[in-house]
């Protein structure tokens, strides 16, 4: 994630897949790093009220995550590259 001039990498993400999520991140287009990460943190409830992190430890599906992402990149205006990943999945 980007936050001003500086690039910035949550820890969370270390023991996460790296693959899983970069296609996660690039589904969520041009949002802003702090809607990112507040996609990231909360819980929803397509995800059975867990957090990003926690339904993808649980065993969800990267796709399904993909397609909420995108979702939330759409509900916000942030389409860009959400197209794609939507339709990858």
């Amino acid at each position: 994630m980007k936050v001003g001039n500086r690039l910035y990498y949550p820890q969370a993400f270390l023991a996460m897949d790296r693959e899983a999520v970069a296609a996660i991140c690039r589904a969520l287009g041009s949002l802003g790093a702090s809607e990112k990460l507040m996609f990231w943190l909360r819980e929803h409830g397509a995800l059975a009220g867990k957090s990003v992190a926690a339904a993808l430890e649980a065993g969800a599906p990267v796709a399904k995550v993909e397609r909420l992402a995108a979702a939330w990149a759409r509900e916000r205006g942030a389409a860009h590259g959400a197209r794609n990943a939507a339709a990858a999945a």
